[in-house]
């Protein structure tokens, strides 16, 4: 009895699991969701990266570079005393408008009176020597032409003209020095200019090298800057540059290049760059920073796009292309030959054409082909205008 039981109990095990793998094995056709995903269905569920764009534009590059440098006037002159002295009078004051030799102070001129006086006195003394020495020679003359005078007093007579002559040239020499120390007691205006500073006053003393007072032409004034060697290059006198003086509310200033150095500033490792205009109206002063933008001769249009769009990959330099139809946009790499630089882009001498989109924004994550979204927000571009829409 038990061993049907145990029959009994196989068999419906053995038939239960036929009925489960009936389906596996039946020749019923299967269902559509039940096929295999195709390889071309997986190569659209790639995620598009976003990156900003600008367009390749023909037109200048811009402004080279730019640097600041510091306002100082045209010409300016510490004033000092050239002789020792009391100040007797004070002529200007700060603010005074001078013009070339005008009287700034005057020194006590007693003694030098004196001493010019007495250099008249011996030049003319020496001027009566000379004539007596003179006669004396003439008749000397008439005597040897008798044989009533030695050769050797007539020579003698011929030496004291030469020495009357020399001593009279000394005198000469020693009342033109006295006239001049008489004429530095007056200190007057190397140039014409503005007072800028009187250092002294009435009743001072002053020993030859003291400071007397600070005389500057503002009527034009030197910006000096600091350039690159590459800027240096770019650059050649006579050159139009502009200035930005932050101190004047940004005002701006047209001016011209009139030095480029050749030598590099040791501390700086930049090249000295002079600027000169005009201040007639006097609002530039000393010491007022000025930015100064460089603008090369070179203005013609070239091919550029903006550096940012740059990708260094090995030893050549490409840019990203986006290429296609709003929604189904790719990213292809192209390889381009860089020409001239400018601030903030760049000439490109092949590889892209004028109007198509580069990548400036968000390319070092892409691959050749690779599909984008274009961002929304305002491209950047390199002629200050809009870029052409996604």
């Amino acid at each position: 009895m038990s061993v049907r039981v145990s029959h009994a109990l196989l068999a419906l095990v053995v038939g239960t699991a036929l009925l489960a793998l009936a389906p596996a094995c039946s020749d019923a056709p299967a269902r559509a969701d039940d096929a295999p995903r195709k390889p071309a269905q997986l190569l659209d569920t790639r995620a598009s990266l976003r990156v900003r764009v600008a367009p390749v534009v023909l037109a200048p590059l811009d402004p080279e570079a730019e640097t600041s440098g510091v306002v100082s006037a045209f010409r300016s002159a510490r004033v000092a005393a050239e002789v020792a002295g009391r100040i007797v009078a004070r002529h200007v004051e700060p603010g005074a408008v001078v013009a070339e030799g005008d009287l700034l102070v005057a020194l006590d001129a007693t003694q030098l009176d004196v001493a010019v006086a007495e250099a008249r006195a011996t030049l003319a003394a020496r001027e009566v020597d000379l004539a007596e020495a003179q006669r004396e020679l003439a008749r000397a003359d008439e005597l040897r032409t008798r044989g009533a005078l030695s050769e050797s007093r007539h020579e003698g007579l011929g030496f004291a003209v030469e020495r009357a002559v020399s001593a009279r040239t000394l005198a000469h020499a020693q009342l033109r020095r006295a006239q001049r120390t008489r004429e530095d007691a007056s200190v007057r205006a190397p140039f014409a200019g503005t007072v800028e500073a009187v250092d002294v006053h009435v009743g001072d003393y002053l020993a030859p090298g003291a400071p007397v007072a600070l005389v500057a032409d503002f009527t034009r004034v030197r910006v000096r800057a600091g350039v690159t060697a590459r800027e240096a290059a770019s650059l050649a006198p006579g050159g139009q540059v502009s200035l930005t003086v932050a101190a004047l509310g940004g005002h701006r200033f047209a001016a011209s290049i009139h030095s480029i150095g050749r030598t590099a500033d040791a501390s700086t490792g930049t090249y000295p760059v002079e600027v000169w205009l005009d201040n007639q109206d006097g609002r530039l002063r000393e010491g007022m920073v000025a930015r100064v933008a460089l603008q090369p001769e070179q203005a013609d249009a070239v091919l550029s796009v903006p550096r940012a769009a740059l990708v260094r990959r090995g030893s050549q330099l490409s840019v990203f292309v986006v290429e296609g139809k709003p929604g189904a946009l790719d990213a292809h790499v192209r390889a381009v030959r860089v020409g001239r630089q400018g601030r903030d882009s760049v000439e490109l001498l092949d590889g892209v054409a004028e109007g198509e989109r580069v990548v400036v924004e968000g390319q070092f994550a892409l691959s050749d082909g690779a599909p984008v979204v274009i961002d929304d927000a305002t491209p950047i571009v390199t002629d200050g205008t809009a870029a052409p829409g996604a």
